[in-house]
């Protein structure tokens, strides 16, 4: 029988996380190569329902604050890193934590591994505090590199969009676009009978497209690597954009061509996001909405971008026609209210339906919002 502070389970591992949790069962072991694991990876391992996060880097790192490795611990979901040099592949074995210890079963023993460090909520503090101390270093080495390559790509960025193929499906029309960012699925929640009313045309950028079709609503589109979203979604009818990158590269190809799928390829400046953003908004969209789109530095570093020249110079061109609806479920959430969330997100989701029946009744909740909160 194992004691409180064992963990035993078959091991599944990848190097990447996105891939990892397609194809993890429930209460098994992730083993993941994840340098500071970002809060959408942290979701979808908790959605996983894993019994341990194993990981061959640093969970985190202290070079900048982010909440991945406490989310996971608020799921009860402890978070170990190896300490030693390790080449072992650990997918498909039994394997054993224990007393800060990895071991493997092998013919019926125990073998040990390596040595693990585990996390706890005051090392997580001790860890922010550290990453505070580099913030300036930090923020000075990402705005540098941000305004160098916006500056670097600003002709390239300026010829693509002017050289661009209208799609006139977006002519006048409303769009909304959905990336895998973190709380995202809490954000469609709550949006889900606007969405449904406004009849948007959508874009899905990679694994977004899940978190659409798990509310009912098939996208119009999906761009990106198409590395991260479920083959479900990429045969729901929606028609599927590669994105191409500048030295010619396109990584979700294969994967379209090996589903016999038809697709069309996109050559873009920048992350995927840029080109979804970018493609709706020179075909003529007249109103852009977007749920889960990255936007600060922290969010760019989590996913291993040291900038976001591309980023900076998509919003300076759009932003006045693109409404940013990322993390709107927490205006219904304190942290008092963490233990009733579910109770405290009926009247928002009662009030987004009503929403959804009248545009006066909008214009009047608004107002009565205004009223509430001083303005």
């Amino acid at each position: 029988m194992l004691s409180n502070d064992q963990i035993k389970g078959y091991a599944y591992q990848d190097k990447k996380t996105k891939l990892l949790v397609e194809r993890i069962p429930k209460k098994s072991i992730a083993v993941v190569v994840h340098q500071d694991i970002d809060m959408a990876a942290a979701e979808k391992l908790i959605s996983c329902r894993v019994k341990a996060v194993i990981n061959f880097k640093k969970s985190m790192s202290g070079l900048f604050v982010h909440n991945g490795v406490e989310v996971l611990l608020d799921a009860k979901i402890p978070v170990f890193d190896i300490e030693e040099d390790l080449e072992d592949d650990l997918e498909g074995k039994l394997i054993l934590v224990k007393e800060d210890h990895l071991f493997e079963g092998i013919n019926g023993s125990w073998v040990k591994v390596c040595k693990l460090s585990r996390y706890s909520y005051s090392q997580l503090r001790q860890l922010k505090l550290l990453a505070n101390t580099h913030f300036a270093e930090q923020f000075k080495k990402f705005v540098g590199n941000s305004l160098d390559y916006g500056d670097k790509e600003l002709d390239q960025f300026i010829r693509e969009v002017e050289n661009l193929p209208v799609l006139r499906q977006f002519l006048g029309k409303e769009v909304l676009i959905v990336a895998r960012g973190a709380n995202y699925e809490r954000d469609l929640m709550l949006l889900k009978p606007f969405i449904k009313k406004k009849r948007f045309i959508t874009i899905a950028v990679d694994g977004g497209a899940d978190g659409l079709m798990k509310i009912g609503v098939k996208p119009d589109y999906i761009i990106g690597d198409m590395d991260s979203v479920s083959e479900k979604s990429l045969r729901s009818g929606a028609q599927l954009l590669v994105h191409a990158y500048r030295d010619g590269r396109s990584p979700g190809e294969g994967r379209i061509i090996s589903l016999n799928l038809p697709s069309k390829r996109i050559a873009l400046l920048g992350t995927s996001e840029d080109a979804a953003i970018t493609y709706a908004y020179c075909s003529g969209a007249r109103k852009i909405y977007t749920v889960g789109t990255r936007l600060g530095m922290n969010e760019f570093l989590e996913k291993g971008r040291i900038g976001m020249g591309s980023s900076l110079l998509t919003r300076m061109k759009v932003s006045h026609a693109l409404v940013d609806l990322k993390g709107i479920h927490s205006l219904f959430v304190t942290e008092s209210d963490r233990g009733l969330s579910g109770w405290v997100l009926i009247p928002a989701i009662l009030v987004l339906g009503l929403m959804s029946l009248s545009e006066r009744f909008e214009l009047f909740v608004s107002l009565v919002f205004q009223w509430w909160g001083g303005g």
